[in-house]
This record gives C-alpha cells, structure tokens and sequence, in this order.
C-alpha cells in the first residue's frame, strides 16, 4: 500500500495555547484509520490543520506525496482530499440536491453519475432530493454531509465525529454505509470519533491523541485488546469515571 497522508511533528496554536504537540501520524491507501480521544484531545484541531483550515507553527502535512502545509481550503480539496465536519454544516435554506452539487464545486467534469452513486447509497437522500436540508433529522443530514464529500471525488475523507447526536441506531448504519464506501468504492478515511466501540470495529488502525500528543497507535485490534483502551475507552472497568480521570493525569506529563 502507498501513503496517502503523512503528518509529521505537527504543532498548532490556539493563540498562545498548544493545541497539538508533535503530532504525526500516517495514512495507507484503502485504509480507515481512526483517532480516538475525549473532548479537548486536540482531534477536530488535526483535522482542520490537515484541511487546511488552520495553520501549523511547526512540521508538515503531506498528501500523495506533496507537501501541503498551510495549503488554502480549497487547492486541498482540489487535490482530492474532503472534510466532512464536526456538526455536519449543511446549508439548511439549500435543497439536498444543491448541497450535493455545491460538494463538487471544484470540479469541472460531469457529475452525474456521481450524484446517482450518493442516492445509491443514500436512498433517503434521493426521496427528498428537492426538499430544504434544514428539515432533515440528525442522521439524514450526517449522510448529506458524507455525500456532499464524496461530490469532490476524493482520494482521503475526513470524517469528524459522524456520530455526534445521533442515536446508537443510526450511528450503526452511517458507519456500515462508512464500510460500504471503503470497501466497495477504495475510500480512503481518516476517522474522528469518541465512540471507540463503533471506531475501533471499524478502522483498520488508530491513534489515541491526549492533551494533544499521540499516547498510544496500533491496529483496531491491537487496541480493542489493550488493556488501557479496555479500561479507559470501552468501559470495561469496575472503576468507571475515575480510571477516565486517572489516564487523563498519567498522561499529562507525557
């Protein structure tokens, strides 16, 4: 397998805040990788320096082997690499079909077929093509989100907590829809996610980020085994909420 994405000894700042602390990390075509951490670990600020969205003090991101640190947005999109945010942002006063359409605005090919493979998978999606996409659910607007990314055809896709809000049902199907895609079209992911259950039965490999360094990586089912994971992120401790607190102090010094 070649490498798709390659980030090496990234820092980012939030003004005077080190959000991410040497963080590298690799990406092998036709690979679902996953970052697992809680809340503040720095995972949604790697994706944006990633996307371009924000700009490392130090170390680099390269893409199929060109360097695209601090890279604007739309030249990373260009060369085929596609955010699918935290929180979904579509645009709610635009159709379905629009915002599938504006997901290929790089583009300057025919899209068709495209948007006929987005329906094929989303269904849902095709019923109400022409309907607002604010009057979507939670879940019919997560698969317009991953529709609208895989309009620019990429070659990567970063999915930024897909199952934020939605119930344990449907979490189930956007992740299976995930494998769909990764297994029927070669998407290759890099996936986002506090969910380790659904993350970890997914991925191929992960990474643990805390307080913005890299603790922990491994295949999927290297860290299902680990203890600590088991611990800590699949709860299967007796002691619950203070082992969570007892790795987030063991690990601040690191």
């Amino acid at each position: 397998m070649s490498t798709v994405l390659s980030v090496r000894n990234i820092e980012t700042f939030y003004g005077a805040i080190m959000a991410l602390r040497g963080v590298s990390i690799d990406v092998e075509e036709g690979e679902i990788v996953t970052i697992l951490g809680a809340n503040g670990a720095g995972k949604t600020t790697l994706m944006k320096t990633i996307s371009g969205l924000m700009d490392p003090e130090k170390g680099s991101v390269t893409f199929l082997g060109e360097d695209m640190t601090g890279l604007e947005p739309d030249r990373v999109v260009k060369r085929g690499l596609a955010l699918v945010p935290e929180g979904r942002e579509v645009f709610p006063y635009l159709t379905v079909e629009e915002n599938l359409r504006l997901g290929a605005f790089t583009r300057r090919d025919a899209i068709g077929g495209d948007l006929e493979l987005v329906y094929e998978y989303f269904p849902i999606l095709a019923e109400r093509r022409r309907q607002s996409a604010g009057f979507l659910s939670g879940g019919q607007q997560q698969m317009l989100a991953i529709g609208r990314g895989l309009m620019a055809k990429p070659r990567l896709m970063l999915l930024d907590e897909p199952s934020l809000g939605l119930s344990p049902l449907l979490t189930q199907e956007i992740f299976g829809i995930v494998t769909r895609l990764n297994a029927e079209q070669g998407v290759t992911m890099l996936v986002v996610e506090q969910n380790a259950h659904i993350a970890l039965a997914t991925a191929h490999k992960g990474y643990v980020l805390e307080m913005g360094r890299i603790v922990m990586t491994g295949s999927a089912e290297m860290l299902r085994n680990s203890p600590d994971i088991q611990e800590f992120y699949l709860g299967r401790s007796q002691e619950g909420q203070r082992g969570q607190k007892r790795w987030k102090r063991r690990k601040t010094w690191r």
